[in-house]
């Protein structure tokens, strides 16, 4: 009764989720430059109003030719005097807000230019080390504190050289190292900010080089390239859009304003035009990326941004009509203030009831852990969430070329081909793995491509798209900004500064257990999948933004090899299942459900650097955990009870998993139930033969994998 009044309340939400989100669409990105009026406000203040998706931090106004590089950033503080470094915490916010904000060198002071290719690698350095992921010089502060900035934008007002060779070496910086995952992305950008006659006499080489991400052109001051507005004709504009946007297919192209008449002399559009006029005029850009405004001050005075966001929302919802207040005039004038409030007022509701009766359904009843006779444990009603399925695009091969700036930031390398970030004309950054020595015949990838496509669902990395195009395949996946598992739960460095396992607290650590388990839940039938993984591992568990955890690198051998793949002998060279297939019988989801027990206990061990007695660098792990479960639990620190608890909960979890005889493991559908039980008295296993035998927790890994993870 319960499943079905939580599935009713859930398709309720859902739909009025959609209805609401239809409302709310149609906005525009917008890209601001900030600093150059202390009456704008401050920077946190500016990415909290919600309006910007960019702030260009306006501007390193004094650099090249011998002089010392100057941030002018007006009233709002003197970075010569030390006082900028107090922005730290407003780009913080920002970031933490999902606001790009970048550095923005040049503007319109003229006191800058560069004088030979070695100036523009020194600039770069420099930029790097004060404003990026460098080091910086020994005992300089950087300008603006330990802020890491996401990226450079370039507003060269005055024609001059070698600012390709600048974009050159900041893109060879930016992927000399990967930003720390404490800073959220891995990721910087470029940008720039040509004038609208083209090709702009000062940026054209630099941007011919197809390294900017956005291009933001300033339509402004240029009465040959810009909106006409006495006869408000907009053919110039339209023919120096067209020319910008097919010349820069690998950028995303901005719409560059003035948010005010004050703010420039001449290319103003006010924003209901904008909207109804020339919005609808270059949206149909395969590279549109939005608007870019100049500058805060002159929106905050203004008000374009909101208006232009008001102006969006109205063109494109739908008419509704309010027949009860027909015979009311200020029932009409403020119907979308009355269908928002109640609108509101419902999703809350529905928010309410969906949790109470689903929360009742999941936790409303004791859960009860595996004993030792059940081979075949109970299967819950699927916990997981599901993601909407996506719609696969298949690309030409020079379209993944234009996508990975021709393979020029390889990010790994598998036994299947070697895998390179990129970004979708719409900024989207992906990854592109391109399979190699591949034998199966197109219709069998295309097959493989159609199943793997339709899996969707939260901890699981969700396919794009495809490439089929003579001998070359690809598959094109969303990037995960904050690497693998690997990364965070093995590093063998003890120091807080490198090692990342001790970023995860152990209340994410309890969440990316049970995201994964969810995942291979799903990939094991609850979703309709019926894959067997056969490859977990921390590598292949990759997170995002927010450290959610999701499952990469199922399908990929039955996409390179064809039906040889099938066989799951054959995979990864029958390595890791014949291994298992030696020891601990014929390969089935089982295989995962072992895997899965191995890498929650080393995610165990990464985590608490095991230090509580003078043998366990040489029992076998499982063994230790086993005898001294009670011992570990306590030893941790600093945690609540119901942590603690939970952390109790994962290693029995794990026990249970690598029960040597796959009769004796739980399915994954019993694994998530358990981890989601508040039930403190679960069962052990009765302890494995295999457990006995000396090893390290290193050996653990090839028992099941067939290769270390651990040096």
């Amino acid at each position: 009764m319960y499943g079905k009044l939580c599935f009713l309340a859930s398709v309720l939400l859902s739909m009025s989720t959609v209805d609401l989100a239809m409302a709310a669409s149609g906005g525009a990105n917008i890209a601001v430059y900030w600093g150059q009026n202390g009456s704008e406000g401050t920077l946190g203040e500016t990415c909290g109003t919600g309006l910007y998706a960019y702030v260009n931090l306006a501007f390193l106004s004094t650099f090249g030719a011998g002089r010392a590089p100057v941030l002018n950033l007006a009233d709002h503080c003197d970075a010569p005097s030390g006082t900028c470094a107090s922005l730290a915490a407003d780009i913080a916010s920002c970031q933490a807000a999902g606001v790009k904000v970048l550095l923005s060198i040049g503007g319109g002071a003229l006191g800058y230019n560069l004088s030979s290719p070695s100036d523009a690698r020194d600039l770069a350095a420099y930029l790097w080390d004060n404003f990026l992921g460098g080091e910086g010089a020994t005992g300089a502060p950087r300008p603006l504190g330990d802020a890491v900035l996401d990226g450079v934008d370039f507003d060269i007002e005055s024609p001059s050289r070698f600012y390709d060779d600048l974009a050159r070496n900041l893109a060879s910086l930016y992927t000399r190292a990967p930003r720390p995952p404490r800073w959220g992305k891995t990721t910087y950008l470029l940008t720039a900010a040509p004038q609208c006659p083209y090709p702009d006499a000062s940026l054209a080489a630099a941007l011919a080089t197809g390294l900017f991400d956005h291009v933001w052109v300033q339509f402004y001051n240029n009465p040959p390239c810009q909106y006409a507005a006495a006869p408000g004709d907009a053919s110039a504009l339209r023919s120096a859009w067209q020319q910008w946007t097919a010349g820069l297919p690998a950028s995303t192209v901005f719409l560059g304003l003035p948010a005010s008449l004050e703010a420039a002399n001449s290319g103003f559009v006010d924003a209901d035009t904008l909207a109804s006029q020339v919005l609808p005029m270059v949206e149909g850009a395969a590279n549109y990326g939005g608007i870019m405004l100049w500058s805060r001050s002159y929106d905050k005075d203004s008000s374009f941004s909101v208006k232009l966001q008001a102006a969006l929302q109205n063109r494109n919802k739908p008419t509704v009509h309010f027949h009860a207040f027909s015979t009311s005039s200020w029932a009409l004038g403020h119907a979308d203030i009355i269908a928002g409030v109640f609108a509101g007022v419902l999703l809350l509701f529905l928010l309410l009831i969906t949790y109470f009766l689903c929360h009742k359904k999941h936790h409303g009843h004791g859960q009860h852990p595996p004993v030792q006779e059940l081979t075949t444990p109970p299967k819950p009603e699927p916990s997981q969430k599901k993601q909407r399925a996506q719609h696969l695009k298949r690309y030409s091969y020079s379209e993944v070329e234009r996508m990975t700036k021709t393979f020029a930031h390889k990010i790994g390398q598998g036994n299947y081909g070697d895998v390179y970030k990129g970004n979708l004309r719409d900024g989207h950054q992906i990854v592109v793995k391109l399979l190699k020595n591949c034998r199966g015949n197109d219709k069998e990838f295309l097959n493989e491509v159609a199943s793997i496509g339709t899996i969707s669902h939260a901890n699981v990395v969700p396919l794009l798209g495809f490439c089929l195009q003579g001998t070359a395949r690809a598959l094109i996946y969303e990037y995960m900004p904050n690497g693998s598992l690997e990364t965070y739960a093995f590093s063998n460095d003890d120091s807080i500064e490198e090692n990342y396992s001790l970023w995860i607290y152990w209340e994410k650590l309890y969440e990316i257990a049970i995201g994964v388990a969810r995942g291979l839940e799903f990939l094991h039938g609850s979703g309709n999948a019926n894959i067997m993984h056969l490859k977990i591992k921390p590598r292949n568990i990759l997170l995002d933004q927010e450290l959610c955890p999701k499952i990469s690198d199922f399908g990929v051998a039955t996409c390179a090899c064809g039906k040889r793949a099938r066989n799951p002998l054959k995979m990864r060279g029958g390595e890791m299942a014949m291994m298992h297939l030696k020891k601990f019988g014929a390969v089935s989801s089982k295989s995962d459900v072992y895997s899965y027990g191995v890498m929650v206990l080393e995610m165990i061990r990464a985590k608490r650097r095991i230090n509580v007695g003078a043998d366990t660098t040489t029992k076998y792990f499982a063994q230790w955990l086993y005898d001294h479960l009670d011992q570990f639990c306590n030893s941790i620190s600093d945690i609540s009870d119901e942590t603690r608890e939970s952390v109790r909960r994962i290693i029995i979890v794990g026990l249970w998993c690598i029960q040597a005889a796959p009769a004796n493991r739980p399915s994954m559908s019993r694994v998530v139930e358990m981890l989601e039980s508040s039930s403190t008295n679960m069962d052990f296993p009765r302890k494995s033969i295999e457990w006995k035998a000396p090893a390290t927790a290193g050996a653990m890994w090839q028992v099941s994998h067939g290769a270390s993870v651990r040096k």
